[in-house]
């Protein structure tokens, strides 16, 4: 059975829309040269504004675009349900902010004490280090060099192998 093609929602005469696909490509319907860009009272018609601001990828016009909705949202334009929807989001949002303690670098009265002593050195075996380049220092001038061991016979190799 094959998958059938989504279409656009049918639209009556005068409406319009957008698609947008999932690799960002926009598909815009409804729009004729009746309707046009701009109609006879010099509105511009906001499929087309939205389209435009899709195709630049501008940030800040995108918050723009956020900040409107939540404040439409916000006033009730979109419906009773959609705005008790996100008064209760805001609360949740507020409520989860405050459960969370605020991070130890943005409130320094309640910074720890280090826990290591700043006078202390590590000390590090030497054994840990292995044993593959022998180091010698010429304390006069302060070089360090490095010199390779000599490569294993097979003989070393097999006793090696065997410990």
């Amino acid at each position: 059975m094959t998958k059938r093609k989504r279409e656009l929602l049918k639209f009556r005469e005068g409406d319009c829309g957008l698609k947008i696909r999932k690799d960002g490509q926009l598909e815009v319907a409804g729009v004729d040269e009746a309707g046009g860009v701009i109609d006879e009272k010099g509105m511009v018609n906001p499929v087309l504004l939205f389209a435009a601001a899709w195709a630049r990828r501008d940030q800040n016009v995108f918050q723009v675009l956020l900040d409107n909705f939540k404040a439409s949202v916000g006033e009730g334009f979109f419906g009773p349900e959609a705005k008790q929807d996100y008064e209760r989001a805001l609360k949740a949002k507020e409520e989860h902010k405050a459960s969370q303690p605020p991070p130890p670098f943005l409130n320094p009265q309640n910074l720890e004490v280090p826990v290591l002593d700043p006078d202390s050195k590590p000390s590090v075996s030497t054994s840990s280090l292995g044993n593959e380049f022998e180091t010698h220092s010429d304390a006069a001038s302060g070089a360090i060099t490095f010199e390779q061991p000599a490569p294993m016979t097979v003989g070393e190799h097999i006793d090696r192998r065997d410990s």
